[in-house]
């Protein structure tokens, strides 16, 4: 009895030890097709970005008969392209002129970074909750709203004011000549 369980054992441990090799040894075909990767465009931009933009912005709307309030964390920048400098000289001072801003708000990928406080029908007999596409609707006029409130309270003019302050020591440091910055638009446009 015993030598027919040591022989059982045996012949046990051998076809797992049979298994195990064929599992490692097998050479199937990868089950993923991978390719070769392709740069479609390439652009290059130098921008010179003067501020840094977070924001909790208050959200009441309205969409399809219902009220929304919420509270949206924003991210953003202003900054500048520094490729599409127009350059000239004025004896050995070069000018240089500010191009025209870049604004850029989008909702954060922080936690809770839209958080929805109450929804309400106007109407009768329709659900006071709101769909994902009116939400994003929604979103969509908040970030048009915040880059008006850049320009309306002034942020935009203050960046203006500090890339041409930066933008004329950088370039008389790399340089080694005076540094002229003309501002076409001190106050900036969201229409230029």
């Amino acid at each position: 009895m015993i030598k027919l369980i040591r022989l059982v054992l045996w012949i046990a441990a051998v076809a797992a030890l049979a298994v195990g090799v064929y599992l490692i040894t097998r050479k199937d075909k990868d089950p993923y097709d991978v390719g070769k990767a392709r740069i479609s465009d390439i652009e290059s931009m130098a921008r010179l970005c003067t501020i840094d933009i977070y924001n909790e912005a208050p959200v009441l709307d309205t969409i399809n008969n219902k009220v929304i309030f919420a509270i949206q964390k924003q991210r953003g920048s202003i900054s500048f392209d520094l490729d599409s400098l127009d350059t000239s000289y004025s004896g050995d001072t070069v000018i240089v002129t500010l191009p025209r801003e870049i604004v850029e708000i989008h909702e954060s990928t922080d936690p809770d970074s839209w958080q929805v406080i109450d929804t309400k029908s106007l109407a009768l007999f329709v659900k006071d909750r709101m769909s994902l596409q009116e939400e994003n609707a929604v979103k969509s006029k908040i970030r048009s709203r915040a880059i008006r409130q850049l320009y309306e309270n002034g942020t935009v003019a203050r960046a203006r004011s500090e890339a041409a302050a930066n933008l004329r020591s950088l370039l008389e440091m790399s340089l080694r000549h005076p540094v002229r910055v003309i501002d076409p638009d001190p106050d900036g446009s969201p229409y230029r």
